[in-house]
């Protein structure tokens, strides 16, 4: 006794348990050969992009440290007015408008009169000269 198809499934054959394994199986490998370059470059990605935020921080800190150690005030006897203090980390000035600014590292973040500037910086060295191109030490003192 043999069953008739019924109108609903006529001609619907479908696929077998073993041609479904094989298929899963290949996308397996598929996926396993393709993901790792894939994470890798969105890894790279991600580096890269970190790399190159932090390098615009440095530049736009850089570049305002310098803006800012060019208005510097004059005294009277046309020398800068750097504050006492000064270190190998730090600057203390008095700039054109009478503000006074500090420029300091703390712990691996430049601030500016302790507003941060940018982070992750690994070092920073202030060094001094007098008018005849002559490093002087560190910290210096008022005459200098």
């Amino acid at each position: 006794m043999r069953r008739e198809r019924t109108p609903f499934r006529k001609g619907i054959e479908g696929f077998s348990l073993i041609e479904i394994v094989v298929v899963c199986v290949l996308i397996g490998i598929i996926a396993a050969v393709i993901i790792p370059p894939l994470h890798q470059g969105v890894q790279s990605f991600a580096v890269t992009e970190a790399r190159g935020d932090l390098t615009s921080q440095a530049r736009q800190a850089a570049t305002r440290l310098v803006r800012e150690l060019r208005n510097i005030q004059k005294k009277a006897d046309n020398t800068p007015n750097i504050t006492t203090g000064a270190n190998a980390t730090s600057i203390t000035f008095v700039d054109v408008l009478d503000n006074t600014i500090t420029f300091s590292l703390s712990g691996s973040t430049l601030q500016r009169n302790s507003n941060a500037l940018v982070d992750q910086v690994s070092s920073l060295q202030f060094r001094y000269f007098n008018g005849s191109n002559t490093e002087l030490p560190v910290p210096l003192s008022a005459p200098d």
